[in-house]
């Protein structure tokens, strides 16, 4: 099942020529990712690892979990050998963890290709330290200021209709046509935080036209 669930195993070759391996948007934005030297830090949907790299380079004790086989295998063959990668769906109970709490959590540009945004931040809740972090980054959900200027909500409904859709009109060389997205309001996401028991320390939007990204750094209680 978890297999089938992989929608980057397909695209896994086009992706890692796509995105490179420039540093994360996380990493373009001082004081929002805490001091991680040292610290043990779980990379959530890592992909081909590019924010587990980062990570790692910074000192940090990296987990990725990934859902993707494809991408994975990407991630460890540009190493370090030291990052521990482990496939597994990160919205389920996560069986795959030996129980030591992580001082950190990151998530770059993935939540939202992830159907269901309560189990990955129960996830984050069950793993984290009291007090330990999340810090993550999404494709703006009011609008992706992509040269098109298109919603990134699907086409021909409003901005309250949530969930996944593609479109062949929105980015026609990126993600999204190849993938889809899964839509959320924006109160979606803080109210899921709260609901999990993660509180909201700092908020980002980069600075563009319109907006694109949101960032965000919460802590456990």
């Amino acid at each position: 099942m978890a297999q089938a669930l992989a929608r980057y195993d397909d695209f896994s070759e086009w992706y890692e020529q796509w995105i490179g391996d420039a540093p994360p948007l996380i990493a373009s934005h001082a004081g929002l990712l805490p001091v991680v030297t040292g610290k043990r830090v779980l990379d959530i949907a890592c992909g081909q690892g590019r924010m587990s790299r980062y990570l790692a380079g910074l000192g940090a004790d990296v987990v990725g979990v990934d859902i993707s086989a494809a991408m994975l295998d990407k991630a460890r063959a540009a190493g370090p050998q030291d990052i521990a990668y482990v496939r597994a769906d990160v919205t389920q109970r996560p069986a795959w963890w030996d129980g030591r709490p992580f001082d950190g959590c990151t998530c770059e540009l993935a939540l939202m290709d992830i159907d269901d945004l309560a189990g990955t931040l129960s996830t984050v809740t069950t793993v984290l330290r009291p007090g330990g972090w999340f810090v993550a980054s999404v494709v703006h959900p009011c609008l992706p200021g992509s040269k098109l200027g298109l919603s990134s909500w699907p086409p021909g409904d409003g901005y309250d209709r949530e969930g996944f859709w593609t479109s062949p009109g929105h980015s026609p060389e990126g993600v999204r046509i190849r993938v889809g997205a899964t839509h959320r309001k924006l109160s979606t996401f803080p109210n899921a935080l709260l609901d999990a028991g993660l509180e909201a320390e700092r908020f980002v939007e980069p600075p563009a036209p319109a907006p694109t990204y949101l960032l965000w750094r919460c802590r456990r209680h």
